[in-house]
């Protein structure tokens, strides 16, 4: 995974593979198939872990609003510094690969419709609470996955965390409307 998120899919050499999974050219071919297939396990591990980190989060004890904010602020901080300049692996496997590669695109596709039904449902159990206003919990998941997205590419700029920050907390106020 981390071969692939340094140096990309075409920029990931064999020997690169090699060494990142610590097995033989053909045991690596043997358990992925080729390139494509160790690359899409390693898509499939990324996104897994990301969606539980999220849901995690987003699931814990206290107000949605929390939750939410407390999310928000992890993709904040991840989106700066040192982090944000390494980026996201799924932002940049998308931009790499989904014109090309369907399959990329397709899991892509799903973990961002998994991320924004986890962001729909927190919003629902704030909207049941009082916490935020009536209003298409979808529509307001799906700018959230956005922002997330667009955090994450800004980081790879050099944007400040106290700039994401901000975008993060304009956030929350909407979702009081």
């Amino acid at each position: 995974m981390n071969v692939f998120w340094d140096h990309g899919y075409e920029g990931a050499s064999l020997p690169d593979l090699i060494e990142g999974t610590g097995l033989s050219r053909g045991s690596l071919y043997k358990a992925f198939g080729d390139k494509k297939g160790l690359l899409l396990a390693a898509l499939d591990i990324y996104c897994a872990q990301a969606l539980k980190v999220t849901a995690d989060i987003l699931s814990q004890p206290g107000t949605a609003r929390q939750a939410i904010h407390e999310s928000m602020l992890r993709h904040a901080r991840s989106s700066s510094g040192e982090e944000g300049r390494r980026g996201c692996m799924l932002v940049a496997v998308a931009n790499e690969l989904v014109a090309q590669e369907p399959e990329v695109g397709q899991r892509i596709a799903r973990m961002l419709h998994r991320t924004q039904q986890l962001y729909a449902s927190a919003i629902i159990r704030g909207q049941v609470a009082g916490e935020f206003g009536e209003g298409d919990e979808q529509e307001m998941a799906h700018f959230l996955v956005c922002l997330i997205e667009g955090m994450r590419v800004l980081g790879k700029t050099g944007a400040r965390e106290a700039q994401m920050t901000a975008l993060v907390e304009r956030s929350m106020h909407l979702l009081n409307s």
